[in-house]
């Protein structure tokens, strides 16, 4: 019931859901006349220069032509996060939503709890007038919106919850709190630290201003862009900071953006008082063993299988659902620590996945499972497995890439690793950025990349493209 009113509720606004990006685009451009389409990609490009510029954009998307096209972009966004925030508001009286916008979803919590008082506040008076316009012709009597800035204005009222999506960092695109060194992805507590980034991603600010109308047994409903550790370590400390603890587990939430899979959050729900048993604040990096595959198909998993040395190869037929298909598996050793699997269905499909050979069994249970359903699903979960590649030649390809946190695992265990050469920088705050270029077994040649924003990188060549690896390490360092 929740799901067709939510998707009624943005129909209202003149929203419409897209799968791609290039209907999408297609729509965007029927839409808006170019000298309209030309604003709002300027004022998107300005957003970086500052908060003033940040609210034209709001302003000007507030706009009646602009508004269903922009916003649909993030048509499931609101989808997921409505029902999500939903669930965390039974029993509420009244609510404060910050940075409500336009109030896509305000109105929509107003028309789903009738009988809980919600007041949305947003920096763009004319996000707030559209807001209201909704709201008074959809006769939401239970429901207000005022024109208010945190910290510069004071909020009307107090309020039992207060929920915030993603309005209390001043920037996207703010690392946050950097780790100890390149090494490690743990951060020192460091009181001066936090509280200088505090003030330069805004939170602490408007924390603060919160705080004096949220009532003493009330809750925070939190959902922030903290994926990232060194941001979700900050938010969470200034939250533990004013004495705030997580009711429930905190929660990421996934949802797809023009057909791209996007991980977001967390969601928190919060209160002040002693920690609830089972609940607590985490600052461990999540790393799972999925992401320590790398994939690829058509040509370039043929490229890759070609130079990759193999030991302990195993070879079997596959059965599917599919009349007349029959595929092969191969599993083997190669060098680097790692492992693979081929997955080869005649004049249809070819695959390749590598990755540490400890983890081989989930990379023939990932193919397994996608091999025991109908033929639309099989294809799905080949999909999912090896997803569309970018369109450089086969030849370009390594052996193994890795960007996630994983990719230190995998450079730890390079076995008879060799460094030929290495640098590290560090700037005068204690940043540091590691670049490292080496071999190892297998005729393998490694280019490492770590910094103390949790960014890891790792790509495996063979010894005949190793040349490749050094040019990309000297244009790193800065090279000619």
């Amino acid at each position: 019931m929740a799901e067709l009113d939510i998707a009624r509720h943005l129909t209202q606004w003149g929203l419409r859901r897209f799968t791609d990006e290039d209907s999408y685009y297609a729509w965007q451009r029927q839409s808006l006349a170019g000298e309209r389409l030309r604003l709002l990609q300027q004022a998107a490009e300005a957003r970086r220069d500052g908060e003033d510029a940040d609210q034209v954009f709001y302003d000007l998307a507030a706009s009646p032509d602009i508004l269903p096209v922009l916003y649909s972009q993030r048509y499931d966004y609101y989808d997921v996060v409505a029902l999500a925030i939903a669930d965390a508001l039974a029993g509420v009286q009244c609510v404060l939503d910050v940075g409500c916008g336009v109030g896509i979803l305000t109105t929509w919590y107003a028309t789903r709890f009738p009988d809980v008082t919600f007041v949305g506040i947003d920096r763009s008076l004319k996000s707030i007038e559209v807001a209201r316009q909704f709201a008074q012709s959809h006769q939401l009597e239970n429901v207000s919106f005022h024109h208010c800035e945190i910290p510069q204005h004071d909020i009307p009222g107090t309020f039992d919850t207060i929920v915030c999506t993603q309005a209390l960092f001043q920037s996207e695109s703010d690392p946050g709190l950097p780790s100890r060194s390149w090494t490690t992805f743990e951060r020192d507590r460091d009181a001066r630290q936090q509280q200088n980034v505090e003030e330069r991603t805004g939170i602490g600010p408007r924390l603060d201003s919160l705080l004096k109308v949220l009532e003493a047994s009330g809750r925070f409903v939190l959902f922030e862009k903290a994926v990232h550790p060194g941001r979700r370590v900050l938010f969470q400390r200034a939250l533990e900071a004013r004495g705030c603890v997580p009711v429930a587990e905190p929660q990421l939430l996934t949802y797809s953006e023009l057909g791209e899979p996007v991980e977001d959050g967390p969601l928190y729900v919060v209160r002040r008082g002693p920690a609830s048993l089972g609940a607590k604040f985490r600052e461990d990096v999540r790393q799972s063993l999925q992401q320590g595959l790398y994939s690829c198909q058509g040509a370039r998993a043929e490229f890759v299988y070609a130079r990759l040395p193999k030991d302990d190869v195993r070879s079997e037929e596959v059965k599917m659902n599919l009349v007349g298909q029959d595929g092969r598996c191969e599993t083997g050793r190669t060098g680097g620590g790692l492992g693979y699997v081929r997955l080869v269905i005649p004049g249809t499909f070819s695959g390749l996945l590598v990755g540490m050979a400890e983890v081989q069994s989930l990379m023939i249970e990932l193919v397994r499972h996608a091999l025991q359903h109908g033929q639309e699903a099989i294809e799905a979960r080949l999909t999912r497995i090896w997803p569309e590649q970018a369109s450089e030649s086969a030849e370009q390809a390594p052996l193994y890439e890795n960007h996630f946190p994983v990719a230190e695992q995998v450079w730890q265990k390079l076995p008879v690793r060799v460094v030929l050469r290495q640098q590290t920088d560090e700037e005068a705050d204690g940043r540091q950025r590691h670049i490292e270029y080496g071999r190892c077994a297998g005729n393998f040649h490694y280019l490492y990349w770590a910094n103390t924003f949790d960014q890891r990188q790792i790509v495996i060549m063979d010894q005949a493209r190793s040349a490749l690896l050094e040019t990309y390490y000297s244009e790193a360092i800065g090279e000619r």
